[in-house]
């Protein structure tokens, strides 16, 4: 769970350097908090999943759904903050940090995975 957390950050990371290094600091600056708006909202879910492993398994659903609730809905605060806080992000980068850190759970394991003989 936490390894999926580090693969986002890292791939957030590269690319916000990489904005930073071909564009402008807004470009990196804005690709960071793009994926930000993904990063820390699972960070919280994935300490609360693994904050209630001792409880009965009958509640595992509700802590479940209960956190993804609250993830999307701060993941879309965090968006709407970042847009009415910050008028000068850059929306490519931002976007692009955001699409990344979704998907970086499953492009970099895939990118980087080893084939079994």
């Amino acid at each position: 769970m936490f390894r999926a957390i580090v693969h986002q950050t890292l791939a957030v990371l590269v690319l916000a350097l990489g904005c930073f290094v071909m564009q402008r600091w807004e470009a990196g600056v804005s690709a960071f908090v793009g994926g930000a708006c993904i990063v820390v909202p699972n960070l919280l879910f994935a300490l609360r999943l693994s904050a209630s492993r001792g409880r009965s398994p009958e509640s595992y659903p509700t802590v479940f759904f209960v956190g993804e609730l609250v993830k999307l809905l701060s993941t879309m605060g965090l968006m709407a903050a970042a847009a009415f806080y910050l008028r000068w992000l850059v929306w490519p980068a931002t976007i692009a940090g955001i699409v990344l850190a979704a998907n970086a759970t499953w492009l970099i394991p895939m990118m980087f995975h080893r084939k079994v003989k």
